[in-house]
């Protein structure tokens, strides 16, 4: 298939996708077309490198979790280090695992789900290291996780680590 047709969901990407096209970007110009909206991702193999400033990209990155485990992924390019900017997430062959869960999260199961489909427990997980295996742009894209992530609540920033 020509990659200039290829547009998913951002939650659908697969380890798959991420090896073929290691950049991708949101579709942003693309959100009033039907089945798609600000998810909708779009592989970009015309670039070498992801730069914050020319879009909303995610590139392909490398997970390694405490055991030693490795898993594929991906990381936002960003100007700023702020990791729900960054949003480092493992991709599964049963889903994704997000290590930033945002203002509301977790939701109800969803830490049970991410352990089941990561197959380790809290201990063999973190800390879970990550970096971008493509060159990019803006921040340095690598980093550890001490546990998922999230903000304390809509009004105040500071980050709670949540396992």
């Amino acid at each position: 298939m020509d990659a200039a047709a290829i547009r998913k969901q951002v939650t659908e990407l697969t380890v798959a996708d991420l090896e073929q096209f290691p950049i991708w970007e949101h579709a942003l110009d693309e959100e009033g077309e039907e089945g798609q909206d600000e998810e909708t991702v779009e592989p970009r193999p015309d670039l070498t490198a992801a730069d914050p400033a020319d879009g909303m990209f995610l590139v392909r990155a490398e997970f390694v979790a405490a055991d030693g485990a490795r898993f594929d992924g991906y990381v936002y390019p960003n100007d700023r280090p702020y990791i729900g900017y960054l949003q480092p997430t493992v991709a599964t062959e049963g889903g994704q695992v997000n290590f930033w869960l945002g203002a509301f999260g977790p939701r109800a199961g969803q830490l049970e789900r991410s352990y089941e489909l990561l197959g380790k427990t809290a201990e063999q997980l973190f800390p879970v290291r990550y970096r971008a295996v493509v060159p990019h742009e803006g921040v340095p894209l690598d980093g550890e996780l001490p546990a998922f992530l999230r903000m304390r609540s809509v009004s105040d920033n500071t980050i709670v680590e949540v396992t």
